[in-house]
């Protein structure tokens, strides 16, 4: 496909060794790949102007072997590393599209502002007030939330309201966190709305942090827990002085605040269902250098089970470097053990909670609005809070199957 004489256009590409791998990328269309180093020396070469004949004679030269040409230029292009393809056959130029560059949110944010907001100041006072909080609620028991908390006895429409929409700002901050602290590194990001099998989550992309050096990549991956954390002991203090006779609070503020906390800590705790992609996931698997450390770990269990039952065929892991192995193999318990979690908090806090309010719709929808309007109107607006995140997930997770159905 590609003759000895032709010069390809390389686009400049950005690099970061990791381990005995180098991962490339490119910045305006958010690809990045991880090759051998011998790789760049081809990349480099072909960037210098070199023609293909001559880059493949200088890699046999040194390593004494002849690389695949063909493929690797194949694999660049269909990647956007090159900006066209050209054939010194019969007088024909062809260019491939590349992949369209990236829209990043918030591009603009000023990266100062971004420095100064994650900084050395910023941090100690996150932490300060997470030891804070801490303190007041092993002094205090009666200030940290349960499950309770998230049933309202009355004006339930109202404090639903309130509580969803903070909710919904909770998690816009939370995802921009990880957007301005990745500005603060100097990346792009972006956010998005995705989700885990049928649950409908935010998310932001942060695909550009593989042009940074690994100890780089923690804080914007933990920016959101830290932010969460930093909410979550913000209410309890403020709790604290309502109760303390500092502050006078409505007892209907104070339910809302108390189903706030609570959500913030599950949120934070929701962290830990290893079985899915969350912040810590990735926290570890940067720290592991494991490029697919939740498929090899499913593949690993799969492999285990396939011991016991004959007709489940097994996956070869063979290409799995040992290295990698090592930290699926306990990273395996971590995956039980945040399915074991995830379990446990579906019958603690979701079902009860859930049958709860299941409850008094069924009552209001049985009464009729006659009976009492509040209560059915306070079914309706409950109703809709549970159905409309529910049915945009379930959309948007057949989306996704019936799309890898069709590859």
């Amino acid at each position: 496909m590609y003759s000895q004489e032709t010069v390809v256009a390389v686009k400049p590409f950005v690099r970061q060794f990791d381990g005995t791998e180098v991962i490339i990328g490119i910045i305006e269309t958010g690809v990045f790949l991880a090759v051998p180093a011998e790789a760049v020396e081809l990349l480099d070469d072909l960037a210098a102007g070199k023609s293909i004949g001559e880059t493949s004679d200088l890699y046999q030269q040194k390593h004494g072997e002849t690389p695949d040409m063909n493929d690797f230029l194949e694999l660049l292009e269909a990647k956007g590393f090159l900006q066209s393809h050209e054939e010194n056959t019969a007088a024909a130029v062809a260019t491939k599209t590349s992949p369209p560059q990236t829209r990043y949110h918030f591009s603009n944010f000023p990266q100062p502002l971004a420095q100064r907001l994650f900084s050395y100041p910023t941090y100690t006072l996150c932490l300060a007030l997470i030891a804070a909080a801490v303190y007041a609620a092993y002094l205090y028991p009666s200030l940290i939330a349960a499950p309770a908390d998230l049933y309202f006895p009355d004006h339930r429409a109202l404090c639903v309201t309130l509580w969803v929409t903070a909710g919904y700002f909770t998690i816009f901050l939370h995802e921009m966190a990880h957007l301005v602290g990745a500005r603060a590194a100097g990346v792009s990001s972006r956010m998005g709305i995705s989700h885990r099998l049928w649950y409908l989550v935010a998310e932001t992309d942060l695909t550009g942090l593989w042009a940074l050096p690994k100890q780089k990549r923690y804080m914007p991956m933990l920016a959101g827990i830290l932010l969460d954390a930093a909410s979550a002991a913000l209410l309890v203090l403020v709790l604290l002085a309502n109760q303390s006779g500092w502050l006078r609070l409505p007892v209907l503020a104070v339910r809302v605040l108390r189903a706030l906390e609570f959500t913030y800590v599950m949120r934070i705790l929701w962290e830990f269902f290893f079985y899915v992609r969350t912040d810590l996931y990735y926290v570890i698997a940067t720290l592991c250098n494991c490029r697919n450390l939740l498929g090899d770990t499913r593949a690993l269990l799969r492999n285990q089970v396939a011991r016991v039952i004959p007709w489940m065929q097994p996956i070869d892991q063979s290409g799995v470097p040992e290295r990698e192995l090592r930290f699926v193999r306990w990273y395996a318990l971590l995956w039980l053990g945040g399915r074991i979690w995830a379990v446990f908090t579906l019958f603690w806090i979701t079902v009860p909670v859930a049958v709860s309010y299941l409850r008094v719709v069924a009552d209001a929808f049985s009464s009729g609005y006659a009976a009492n309007p509040g209560n059915f109107v306070d079914a309706i607006v409950m109703a809709t809070y549970f159905l409309v995140p529910t049915i945009a997930g379930l959309v948007l997770w057949l989306g996704a199957t019936l799309r890898q159905e069709r590859i």
